[in-house]
C-alpha cells in the first residue's frame, strides 16, 4: 500500500510541474508575441491622441471670499484695512501682483533666456549726468545730450552685454551681428532659445532680427513681458541698474586721474559702456559662487587687467608686417578693456582699436594723457575708421601710421615711498651672508644687541 500511495504521489508532483512549465512557456511566447507587436506593428496616431491624457494642475485666481452683512456695514464705515472683496477698496486702492522670486519648478529654465532692454545715459546743459530708462527719450530734448544704452543679459551664464547705440531699433545691423556672435560666444550659437523683452516696437525689431540672423534649425522664440509693468522683467532691469552705475563710477575715476570732464560726445564714451558689462560679467560673484565668465570659459581667466583708460606700454603682436629687428617692438595706445572671446587686450589710438595680447604698465607720472584719450579714433561699432567688420582687428606696422597726439601727462599726486628699517635675523646672515660695514650684521655676528640693518 505504501509503494503504491508513493507513486501517486509522485505521478501528482510531475503533473504540477509539467503544468508550470507549460505555463511558463506560455507566458513567455505572449511576452515575445507583445514585445513583436510593439515594434514592428505601426502605431496608430488617432487612437493614441484619443486616449485619456494627464493634464498639469494649474493655480486659479484667488478668490476674495464672501463676508457676511455685518461685516460688510463695519467696513463701510472707514474702508480700512481694505478688503478684496470692496469694489470700492479695489477701485481706490488694489495693487499690481507683486514680482516675487520665482521658487521650485516655477525657477526652472529648460531653454536659456535672452533679455533686451532700453536705457538712456544723459548729460543736464546745468549738471552732472543723470539716467533715465524705457521712452523717456523724448523727454530729453533740449535739456541736454543723450546716449542709448542696449543691454543684454542671458540665463545660460548669466553675462551681462552692454551696447552704445545711436538710436532704436534694428537699424543699426553691427548690434544685430554683434549681439549674435555673443550668443556664439556664450556657446548658444545651436540651441534654441527664448528672447523676452518688453512691448516696445524698437526692441521687438531688434528680437525679431536676432531670430531672422541666427541658424532657422535650432529656433529662437520671442516672449514679452506684460505691458507697463518693468517688475515683470525685473532681471533686465537690474541689469541696466549694473550698467549705469557702472559707467558713473568708471566715468567719475577717469576724470579724477586726467583732471577733465568726460562727456556723453567723447570719444571714449561708447568703450566705457562696453566695458562696464565686461567688468560685472568677470567680476560679479554668482550664487553658484563662479562670475559669469568662469562659467562661460569653464575656468577662472587668468588674465590681468589695466585701469581703463590707462596709457600703457603693448607688444606689437608676431605677424606678417611685424616688425624688423632694428625697429621698435612695444607701442603704446590707451587701455580700453578686453576682447571676451580671445581675452586680448583693446588699445586706442589715433586710427583706430586694435586688439594686442601683451601690455605692461606705465611709471606713474605718465600713466594718465588727456590729449591720447581725447584723440582715440573708432567706435565698437567700427574699431577702426572705414572698416566694415565690428571687430577690432590686430594691430600691424601697418596701423598705428598716423601721427599720436603729443602726450600731455595729468599731473598725479603721488605719496613718496617710505623706507622701513630691516630688522635680521642670525638665521639671515647664515643664508644670506653680511652686509659689508653694516652695524646690524656686526652686532648679530658678535651676540651683541641687535641693531637696524
Amino acid at each position: 500500500m505504501k509503494d503504491h500511495k508513493v507513486e501517486d504521489e509522485e505521478s501528482v508532483s510531475d503533473a504540477i510541474s509539467g503544468e508550470a512549465i507549460n505555463a511558463r512557456e506560455t507566458e513567455r511566447d505572449s511576452e515575445q508575441e507583445e514585445i513583436y507587436c510593439r515594434v514592428c506593428d505601426p502605431v496608430d496616431e488617432d487612437i493614441e491622441a484619443d486616449a485619456e491624457e494627464e493634464s498639469e494642475i494649474q493655480r486659479p485666481l484667488r478668490d476674495p471670499g464672501m463676508p457676511t452683512r455685518r461685516e460688510v456695514l463695519e467696513h463701510n464705515l472707514t474702508h480700512l484695512p481694505p478688503r478684496p472683496w470692496c469694489p470700492h477698496c479695489m477701485k481706490g486702492k488694489g495693487k499690481d501682483s507683486p514680482s516675487l522670486r520665482l521658487k521650485g519648478d516655477f525657477a526652472e529654465n529648460l531653454v536659456p533666456r535672452i533679455r533686451l532692454d532700453y536705457c538712456f545715459l544723459t548729460e543736464a546743459e546745468t549738471g552732472r549726468d543723470e539716467t533715465r530708462e524705457g521712452d523717456e527719450e523724448e523727454q530729453v530734448g533740449d535739456t541736454g545730450d543723450s546716449q542709448t544704452v542696449l543691454v543684454m543679459q542671458e540665463s545660460e551664464c548669466r553675462s551681462v552685454w552692454s551696447y552704445a547705440v545711436d538710436k532704436k531699433g534694428s537699424s543699426e545691423e553691427w548690434v544685430i551681428q554683434q549681439i549674435c556672435e555673443d550668443l556664439e560666444t556664450v556657446g548658444l550659437r545651436q540651441d534654441r532659445i527664448i528672447i523676452k523683452d518688453d512691448q516696445e516696437p524698437a526692441i521687438i525689431d531688434v528680437a525679431k532680427e536676432i531670430a531672422a540672423n541666427r541658424d532657422g534649425r535650432f529656433g529662437t522664440a520671442l516672449d514679452n513681458s506684460r505691458v507697463g509693468d518693468s517688475d515683470s522683467n525685473g532681471t533686465i532691469e537690474r541689469a541696466i541698474q549694473d550698467v549705469e552705475g557702472q559707467c558713473r563710477t568708471m566715468r567719475s575715476a577717469l576724470e579724477e586721474k586726467i583732471g577733465q570732464k568726460i562727456t556723453l560726445r567723447s570719444p571714449v564714451t561708447p568703450w566705457l559702456i562696453r566695458h562696464a558689462g565686461y567688468l560685472i560679467t568677470r567680476c560679479r560673484i554668482r550664487p553658484n559662487g563662479r562670475t559669469a565668465l568662469q562659467v562661460m570659459k569653464g575656468r577662472r581667466p587668468n588674465g590681468k587687467l589695466a585701469e581703463f583708460g590707462e596709457l600703457v606700454h603693448f607688444l606689437i603682436p608676431k605677424t606678417k608686417d611685424m616688425p624688423g629687428k632694428f625697429e621698435d617692438r612695444w607701442s603704446e595706445g590707451i587701455w580700453l578693456g578686453c576682447d571676451v572671446r580671445s581675452g586680448e587686450h583693446l588699445i586706442g589710438m589715433t586710427d583706430g582699436v586694435f586688439r594686442v595680447s601683451t601690455v605692461r604698465s606705465k611709471t606713474a607720472d605718465t600713466r594718465w594723457s588727456p590729449d591720447r584719450i581725447a584723440t582715440i579714433g573708432g567706435t565698437p561699432a567700427q574699431p577702426v575708421p572705414g572698416q566694415s567688420s565690428s571687430r577690432s582687428p590686430a594691430f600691424t606696422r601697418r596701423h598705428g601710421q598716423a601721427p599720436q597726439a603729443h602726450a600731455e601727462y595729468a599731473r598725479q599726486n603721488i605719496e613718496p615711498s617710505t623706507i622701513r628699517s630691516w630688522k635680521i635675523y642670525k638665521s639671515d646672515i647664515a643664508k644670506y651672508g653680511a652686509t659689508p660695514g653694516c652695524a646690524g650684521c656686526k652686532a648679530i655676528q658678535s651676540n651683541k644687541p641687535s641693531q637696524n640693518h
